[in-house]
Order: structure tokens, then C-alpha cells, then sequence
């Protein structure tokens, strides 16, 4: 059984590795490619918010409150919280005509680090708004506004609007029972197979509802809003216009849906076991070329992750990274 080995390299020696395990499925759920245990169950974080988007659509809420696409795609994001960001996410407060006092998901400041400096320059604290999370927020809350439910307790995973998204993720995963944690934005956040979030993604990437092309088209046509500057997710999807969608989540989980040069239809799900962010965007790459998605050279854009190059404080190259399908 193969495993994805991730090897941090200083002056030409191995100095750590991190272990991996992926899959990439179809969207009948069959396993094309496995890398490791492929039914490795783990909280899957921010991956999961294509579809609790979901909600937001189903429940009329897109259509009666009019959002845009670019709204739901920061619905679906773990944006940056630049200004483009708290700008999208403070529109659907307006437009689902609550404040958005009501968030709960807690503060932190701005991913984006030139973002960040703004606020400090300005004598800003980092708000509610702010957090990466605030979109999927902004998107439970109006759905619970549609659905005639009291706002206040919406992360409670007994509140309606959350078993509303339990009863979507486990029909997209095919799943009849879903153990569920604390998030870090303090929603529900679920523990499912590796096997099961990769067949999410391909039946989303499908399109075959207009729920799963609503979504896919907002996340691949507005990558910018799913991250921001610099992010893997962001910079994967610009890359591939049209083919595929891309999302995160903490702990170095990743899922992606894709379509193969023939058209083919699939969903990966990734997870570095010991939780370091810095190998997932190479292990994912690994996986996409492993398939034969990702062709040699690889855009300029995503080398950083491709062939990172590994600095000291000096600002001087001592080393790289490099992911390998090891038997």
C-alpha cells in the first residue's frame, strides 16, 4: 500500500518527512488511486464548505436574497479577509438585512499580512468579519433567516439550520451517520473518510444539479474569493479554469474535483497525518500528476509549492521539499 512521503531536505540531507495518505475517486465513489489508507477518517475542517454552501442555495436563500456569484464563493471560502473579502461578506449581511454583530465564529487578524498591517495602521482591532470563516457564517445565518429559524444559537449542531447541512453532507458523502466536533469558528465541523469527502467533490464537480454548478462555477470562476493572495486553492484553480475546484481546510486537510482531459470526472481528498499545512499543497500536486491531470512544467505560479525553496533568516536557499508515492 503506497503512502505520499513528504521530505524536507537542508544542505543536501533529509532532515524531517511528513506522511500523507490521499485517494481520488469517481463519482460513483469508486477508487481509482489510493495513497495510503484511503478510508483515513479525520475532521475535515474548511473542506466541507462547498457543501454547507449547499444550504444556502437549496434553501432559496441564493435566489430570494440575490446573491451573486461572487458572494457565494466567499460563502465557500477561507478568505484572506482582504478588503474585497469583509467587502463581499458585509453585502450578504445587508442583504439578508441582519447585523452582522450576530457572527459568532470569534476574531483573528486578517490572513493576508498587508491586510492585517491596514487595520493596525488605523488603529483597527481585527473584527468578527475579519475571520476566514465569516463567509460560511454570513451564508448559515441567511439561510437560517429564509428558513423562518432564530438566529442567535445557530452553531448549535441540535439549531435547524445546522441539521439542515448535516442531512446535506451526508447525502453528498453518502454517509448515514456523521460524528461531529468543534470547529475552530466554533460551527460543527465533521469527521468523515477521506473515501467519502473526495466523492463529495466529484459529484459536486459533476454538475449535475444546478446547486453543484452554482457552486463549482462561483469557486473556479472567482478563485481569488475562495483564498486570496497567494493562496494554494486560489492560485490551483486560476490555473485550470473551468476544470476544477479546490478547498482546504486546517490540520492540512485538502479536497479537490477535477475533470480529466477526457472528460472524466473525479475527487481527491488528501491529509497530512501529522498536520503540517506546508506539505499539502505538494502532496496535492503529487496526486494530480500521479492521475495524469498535472503535466510538466508546472505554471510559475504553483512552483512555490511544486519546488519550494527553503530559507534561513539570512534569506539564503538551504534547502527544498520534495513529495514522493513511496510503496
Amino acid at each position: 500500500m503506497s503512502s505520499l512521503i513528504t521530505q524536507v531536505t537542508r544542505s543536501g540531507h533529509v532532515e524531517s518527512f511528513h506522511v500523507g495518505y490521499g485517494v481520488i475517486v469517481d463519482a460513483s465513489g469508486q477508487i481509482v488511486k489510493s495513497y495510503g489508507d484511503s478510508h483515513y477518517s479525520t475532521y475535515v475542517r474548511s473542506s466541507a464548505k462547498p457543501m454547507q454552501a449547499m444550504a444556502v442555495i437549496r434553501s432559496g436563500a441564493y435566489k430570494d436574497f440575490g446573491f451573486t456569484p461572487e458572494e457565494l464563493a466567499v460563502i465557500c471560502s477561507s478568505h484572506s479577509g482582504e478588503p474585497i473579502h469583509v467587502e463581499l461578506v458585509e453585502q450578504i449581511f445587508n442583504k439578508t438585512g441582519i447585523s452582522s454583530d450576530i457572527l459568532a465564529c470569534g476574531s483573528h487578524p486578517p490572513i493576508d499580512r498587508k491586510s492585517a498591517q491596514q487595520l493596525v495602521d488605523v488603529g483597527i482591532k481585527p473584527q468578527q468579519i475579519h475571520n476566514n470563516c465569516s463567509g460560511k457564517h454570513a451564508g448559515m445565518l441567511s439561510t437560517c433567516i429564509q428558513l423562518g429559524h432564530e438566529p442567535l444559537s445557530y452553531l448549535d449542531p441540535q439549531h435547524p439550520v445546522q441539521r439542515y447541512i448535516y442531512e446535506i453532507v451526508k447525502e453528498f458523502t453518502s454517509s448515514e451517520t456523521i460524528h461531529r466536533g468543534v470547529d475552530g469558528c466554533s460551527a460543527p465541523v465533521f469527521e468523515l473518510p477521506l473515501s467519502k469527502v473526495a466523492l463529495a467533490f466529484a459529484r459536486i464537480s459533476v454538475k449535475e444539479t444546478v446547486e453543484c454548478r452554482q457552486v463549482f462555477d462561483a469557486m473556479n470562476q472567482h478563485p481569488h474569493l475562495v483564498g486570496g493572495n497567494g493562496r494554494f486553492d486560489t492560485l490551483l484553480m486560476e490555473n485550470f479554469p473551468g476544470q476544477l475546484i479546490s478547498k482546504g481546510g486546517a490540520e492540512a486537510v485538502s479536497a479537490a474535483g477535477f475533470t480529466m482531459p477526457n472528460g472524466q470526472v473525479y475527487g481527491l481528498a488528501v491529509k497530512v497525518l501529522d498536520g503540517n499545512y506546508r506539505a499539502i499543497g505538494q502532496m496535492v500536486l503529487t496526486m494530480l500528476q500521479d492521475i495524469g491531470y498535472l503535466k510538466e512544467p508546472i505554471s510559475e505560479s504553483l512552483s512555490k509549492w511544486w519546488t519550494p525553496k527553503l530559507k534561513n533568516h539570512a534569506r539564503h536557499i538551504v534547502g527544498t521539499m520534495r513529495t514522493m508515492i513511496v510503496e
